[in-house]
């Protein structure tokens, strides 16, 4: 039950912060993907079920917010976390360029995956605009490269007054 309680605590305060908060914390209106931060911290602390599993619910709740592609986010989220989660082991979590290397990987493939189902699933998709990102995009991609070790550190000593008590 404590377990419960405390994922339902993170996935309502990581969802509060990256749609209501997030665009108070932004440069140009550009804010950074707090949701794929979270995914990854939990899939490199806790494993591939939890982050999954927190993963795909945040991904539903961007979709639900969202007026594209329905599911998408859920589908390459999930993917996310399972990688993470499976790669546990094979990186050192306290290492900054480990964090960021993660983040970027990660961010990558989520990037592909949603641009490969959208395209694929949007009617009268432009082709020319499959993997084409846009410097909105790219200055938000980068913003969330620059805030993922505060972000870890932030989360680390969240998961370890938790894990204390």
């Amino acid at each position: 039950m404590k377990n419960f309680i405390f994922y339902l605590a993170y996935f309502i305060s990581v969802v509060l912060v990256q749609f209501f908060i997030g665009k108070y914390i932004n440069i140009f209106s550009i804010f950074p993907n707090f949701i794929i931060i979270a995914v990854i911290y939990l899939g490199m602390t806790r494993g591939k079920m939890e982050a999954q599993t927190l993963g795909f619910l945040f991904g539903l709740t961007w979709d639900i917010f969202a007026t594209d592609v329905f599911g998408g986010r859920a589908v390459m989220l999930t993917l996310v976390g399972y990688f993470t989660g499976a790669l546990k082991k094979s990186f050192d979590i306290d290492q900054t360029t480990t964090q960021i290397f993660v983040v970027f990987a990660a961010s990558c493939l989520y990037w592909t995956g949603f641009n490969l189902i959208s395209y694929h699933f949007i009617e009268n998709a432009d082709k020319f605009s499959l993997f084409s990102i846009s410097l909105r995009g790219f200055f938000g991609f980068a913003f969330t490269l620059a805030i993922t070790p505060m972000m870890f550190t932030i989360l680390k000593k969240v998961f370890y007054l938790i894990e204390d008590r």
